[in-house]
């Protein structure tokens, strides 16, 4: 969804992510079906409504973006507590050695 917001586009964020359109864009769709709202509202031609020029573009919608903001927030909060389980268990480990 990061990439989405970041390009404007499923099939930009596909290429960036290494991932085919087709599987973005059914990925989206189960994601659709679960929640019963949808995360993406798509625009057809046209510049208005797109980061790019001479196409369409899709944004996400204010469920997906706080999903997004909600995932942020709880992968920050993993690799803190990581991070310090990691800096505990060395500490062990040397005060052990000691």
């Amino acid at each position: 969804m990061e990439s989405i917001d970041e390009h404007g586009s499923i099939a930009m964020a596909a290429e960036e992510l290494d991932m085919s359109y087709k599987f973005v864009w059914d990925y989206l769709g189960r994601m659709k079906q679960r929640l019963r709202r949808p995360l993406i509202t798509t625009h057809r031609g046209g510049t208005r409504n797109t980061k790019r020029k001479g196409g369409g573009g899709t944004t996400l919608t204010p469920i997906a973006r706080m999903l997004l903001r909600d995932f942020k927030s709880t992968e920050a909060l993993v690799h803190r507590t990581l991070s310090q389980r990691s800096l505990r268990t060395i500490e062990n480990r040397i005060t052990k050695k000691s």
